[in-house]
């Protein structure tokens, strides 16, 4: 493995001191200064304030004053470049002239923009009839991070984005207008260059229990590669991916060679992690007895700080360079990244390589085009902390008895047994859930190691000036190869007596095809743009799971040293295949460039259908943009003013193996026979999407805005219910369902000039969903999505929404809300169903972005929130019910918790309970998990960057083309905050553990800076 290549190791802790080497040639190469002095107007005289004037190939430049005039030093071989929101731009090389006046022409009031769609293709943004937004690249690199998705963040309206609990290497789960699935994914999918990536997740979940993350597809990617991002949030614009795209899509552009232009850039980023909140614990009452893991005890007046012992300081080092050359025959883009990540827990650690080549060329004329595309990403994650009730150091960490010293557990985790001549685990409680921590992460050791080969060709000719035909094939090969050793002394039931190893070799393998032949003429004032294409996703799973806690000899981590009793599993993976074939096309229309018409149909053969009459299915899609600026006489300060419209239907196949479920092998030769009917008749999944929307751009395109409703309603849902005794089975699938969402997306960006060499770019942006689940079927009453022997429950039910959370409850009068109290002081259980207690999906979210620049010096930061929701934190329960929480040492202090209660026997108003009989009742384990809901409303400051370009005049070479240095930090304040973790990490990124804590790694602040250089 590259991780392992003692070279590549080296290379990777050499580039910073390569940077800062390069950096001193700055004034080997003097060239003669100049002083360019000018002004910037259009057409018709008038200058143009704020325009922008760039050293090509840097990011040094000035923005015009109140006049349109502006000054830049630079020297004599540099090329100038002006621009200015809604105008062509234009390239002047520096030859000595130093007295110019430039007249930019207007571009069409901006319409002329340019964005990607679907399939990779180019439309202008004036035309599309749906909602998209762009992200450029640099927002993914200002504040690097492991898994760069997060760094979305706040910046696109109605993206809602929850990390994984687990640290680093976890994964992330996005949700563009909410849940629509109940059995299936609910993720978008993300497209590179117009080929489908596969964006499968690792995730080793025994319910609440333990959770083990091993990232998942996206968080591979070298951010630095990336040009930028096109989120297509609705069922319209992503209707050409078809069943693949029902939750939206995620379109990534990725840098490539430019004719004319060879550069070099190297960055270099560093941050240090530091934990931002853990729980809070009291300090004033100890163990409740020797030998106790409780704090119910007398007080004591000596305080531990073992909680911030335990963790340390974790820091991400990203390292990147990439080269880009071209001629008008052929460009060339090649890039090296070297990701080093250490976390906030000892041992955990993390390593990745990431190799790009990307090669286009033009043959025959320039008629023929050839590009292609080579990936090629390694990475080894070390230790990543289980969470969970069980097998984690947090809960071992967190409950240890107040008052108590758990440094001689640190130095001393593991003693020698005289017995049996081996070292175990020295801790005096333990058990399933209750571990050293300090054992837990030095003797219970994981290991993922991931080989990913992305690799793809496409070749374009044009066959006349109006039309072409594109060929294109793609192969993304991951294999994981992980395993977890469990050393003597680990709770029994993990290791047994001798020890536990567990061991998998999974390869996934994905091969995607597609031909399109693309059209694109006028015809007088209609100009037409069409496509008609075919494609092929064929993906494979397949590998091998081995695991046992009956090993022959003591800590002997191989396979050769499982034994074949009960405890080891010898298996094959579950061997996956499935195909996905497609036709499809879209015609879009504009007329005189006022009015934009889209239409689309697909048609899908999923063979996850096999086995049905329904294996093939159709959706259809159609939009209308108007122009009004183009259409009326409207004021001039009116630059763009828009509004459109759209409805789509677009399908989402069932899970594999499903219409015909077979016996299969488990264990060693052993057989598991089906117990699950046959669903012949099921049919796929369909959305139905209705969107309007709005935009304008106002006062010379600095004030732009965009508004949109939208409403999707998803049928078809997939269930399994229970079938009648007698039938050889004991359950079967079914169709129903409706759920339905619906909300507003919004954005305003402002572009303020207020003087010479001084600008400001802020943008708000804002997304409300609604869900609610209209219908499910009439031989189900709800459908579980998770039913945790811990008293938690996701389920859905008619007039309720995804992500309602049920949990057990305490008995209330139902007039006045008062707690029913027992003689004997308790408060009184209420037994039967969980009740609903929340939903963790927020009311709306808002950002707000902004970047200042003056000069040299740049701002930029980020403030978002997530206002409305609930969750709950199973890590508070169990503090509570062991007596370790800071709320049971306040209620102890106080002479009982205040409580609004009714005693049973006489219906006596009760003001206080005794503190350890109320948290013994309602905290622990299996006990009363709704009294631990929390508001989920945050409030943050997301990110800062402050950045110093240095001025191109302190640059006498022409070998260094520009060097910026940042200060840079995330997640740094929390400006509002209820809950006692911060709601945004998550235990699982599937659907079923929303909204839930148990024992997952703290949220971090990271502070550090970055250098880029480029040449």
């Amino acid at each position: 493995m590259f991780n392992d290549y003692l070279p590549l190791r080296y290379l990777s802790r050499l580039l910073p001191v390569l940077i800062v080497t390069l950096s001193c040639c700055l004034y080997a190469t003097a060239q003669q200064q100049v002083i360019i002095k000018g002004k910037v107007g259009n057409t018709k005289g008038e200058p143009l304030v704020g325009a922008s004037i760039t050293i090509k190939g840097t990011s040094t430049g000035v923005l015009s004053d109140m006049k349109g005039e502006f000054s830049i030093a630079c020297t004599s071989s540099d090329i100038l470049i002006f621009t200015y929101s809604g105008f062509g731009p234009q390239e002047r090389p520096v030859s000595g002239t130093t007295a110019w006046s430039i007249v930019l022409e207007e571009a069409q009031s901006v319409l002329s923009e340019v964005v990607v769609a679907a399939l990779g293709i180019q439309r202008q943004a004036r035309g599309l009839t749906y909602a998209t937004q762009k992200v450029a690249g640099t927002e993914l690199t200002k504040v690097p991070q492991t898994n760069m998705i997060n760094a979305l963040s706040g910046k696109v309206a109605g993206m809602t984005i929850s990390r994984s609990a687990a640290g680093l290497g976890g994964s992330a789960k996005v949700l563009l207008r909410g849940s629509k699935s109940a059995a299936g994914s609910n993720q978008p999918l993300y497209v590179i260059d117009g080929v489908p990536l596969t964006n499968f997740t690792r995730e080793s979940a025994n319910a609440s229990f333990s959770m083990a993350d091993q990232g998942d597809g996206i968080s591979n990617l070298n951010p630095d590669d990336i040009e930028s991002m096109s989120v297509l949030k609705g069922a319209s614009a992503a209707s050409l991916y078809g069943s693949q795209a029902a939750n939206g899509v995620i379109l990534i552009t990725t840098k490539k060679g430019k004719a004319g232009v060879s550069k070099i850039d190297v960055s270099s980023g560093l941050t240090v992690d530091a934990v931002a909140y853990t729980p809070k614990l009291q300090h004033h009452y100890g163990q409740t007895a020797p030998g106790s893991p409780e704090s119910w005890g007398a007080p004591v007046s000596t305080s531990y700080d073992n909680v911030s012992d335990f963790f340390q300081k974790g820091n991400t080092w990203i390292n990147s360079v990439g080269f880009s050359s071209g001629t008008e025959k052929m460009q060339t883009y090649l890039s090296y990244a070297n990701t080093s990540a250490k976390g906030i827990v000892e041992g955990n650690t993390m390593g990745r390589h990431n190799f790009n080549f990307r090669q286009s060329a033009q043959f025959l004329n320039n008629k023929l085009k050839l590009e292609g595309n080579l990936n090629m990403i390694t990475q080894t994650v070390n230790n990543n902390p289980v969470f969970g009730f069980q097998s984690g150091p947090l809960f071992g960490l967190y409950t240890f008895p107040r008052g108590q010293d758990m440094s001689p557990y640190k130095k001393d985790f593991e003693v020698l047994d005289p017995v049996r001549n081996l070292y175990v685990q020295n801790w005096p409680f333990i058990t399933a859930d209750n571990q050293n921590p300090y054992w837990v992460i030095n003797r219970n050791l994981y290991k993922n190691k991931r080989f990913r080969t992305v690799t793809n060709i496409t070749a374009r000719y044009d066959i006349t000036e109006w039309m072409n035909i594109q060929l294109r094939g793609n192969m993304d090969r991951t294999n994981d190869y992980n395993t977890a050793k469990y050393y003597v002394g680990t709770a029994a039931v993990y290791a047994g007596l001798n020890g536990r190893y567990n061991v998998s070799d999974i390869t996934t393998t994905q091969l995607y095809g597609d031909a399109l032949l693309n059209i694109n003429k006028n015809f007088n004032d209609i100009q037409l743009t069409a496509i008609l294409g075919s494609s092929i996703t064929d993906s494979r799973n397949a590998g091998e799971s081995l695991g046992s806690n009956e090993m022959y000899i003591p800590n002997v981590f191989t396979i050769q040293n499982m034994s074949r009793g009960v405890g080891t599993s010898f298996g094959a993976v579950s061997a996956q295949h499935q195909q996905l074939q497609a036709v499809f096309g879209n015609i879009s229309l504009s007329y005189k460039n006022w009015l934009y018409m889209d239409v689309t149909g697909r048609n899908d053969w999923s063979s996850n259908l096999s086995y049905t009459p329904n294996g093939s299915y159709f959706y259809p899609s159609g939009g209308l943009t108007v122009l009004l600026d183009q259409l009326l006489n409207l004021p001039q300060s009116i630059n763009l003013l828009k509004i459109r419209g759209s409805y789509a239907v677009v399908g989402n196949t069932v899970p594999i193996y499903v219409t015909n479920p077979i016996n299969y092998l488990t264990g060693v030769g052993d057989i598991t026979f089906n117990n699950t009917a046959p669903f012949t008749d099921l049919k796929p999944e369909k959305t139905r999407s209705l969107e309007l929307g709005a935009e304008f751009r106002l006062l010379q395109n600095r004030l732009s805005g965009d508004v949109t409703w939208y409403k999707t309603n998803s049928i078809n849902q997939f269930f399994s219910v229970a079938v009648p005794p007698g039938t050889g089975y004991s359950r079967r699938f079914i169709n129903g369902g409706d759920i339905q969402n619906s909300g507003v997306e919004a954005s305003l960006n402002f572009r303020s000039v207020s003087g010479r060499n001084f600008s400001w770019n802020t943008g708000l942006n804002f997304g409300r969903n609604k869900n609610v689940i209209r219908k499910l079927t009439e031989e189900v009453d709800q459908f579980v999505l998770s039913d945790d022997i811990n008293n938690y429950s996701s389920i859905l039910k008619v007039g309720g929404s995804y992500g309602d959370i049920y949990a057990q409850v305490l008995s209330r009068d139902e007039k006045t809300g008062q707690v029913f109290i027992n003689d004997d002081g308790t408060p009184v259980v209420q037994g039967g169903a969980r009740q609903l207690v929340g939903n963790a999906n927020p009311d709306f979210r808002l950002g707000w972005n902004n970047s200042i620049s003056y000069k040299w010096i740049s701002l930029d930061f980020l403030v978002d929130g997530s206002f409305g929701g609930e969750v709950m934190s199973l890590t508070e329960q169990i503090l509570d019910g062991y007596g370790a929480s800071a709320a049971s040492g306040k209620a102890r202090d106080e002479g009982g918790l205040t409580v609004d209660g009714i005693r049973l026997s006489d219906n006596a108003a009760v003001a206080k309970v005794d503190a350890e009989k109320w948290y013994k009742t309602v905290g622990g384990r299996q006990h009363v998990t709704g009294e631990y809901m929390y508001d989920a409303t945050t409030v943050r400051v997301r990110e800062v960057s402050l950045g110093f370009t240095l001025p191109k005049s302190f640059l006498t070479g022409d070998f260094i083309k520009g060097i910026r240095f940042s200060l840079i930090g995330r997640n740094l304040v929390y400006l509002y905050k209820k809950a006692p973790y911060d709601p945004e990490l998550t235990y699982s990124t599937g659907n079923g553990y929303s909204g839930i804590d148990v024992f997952g790694l703290p949220a971090t602040r990271s502070f550090g800076g970055s250098l880029n250089v480029s040449f």
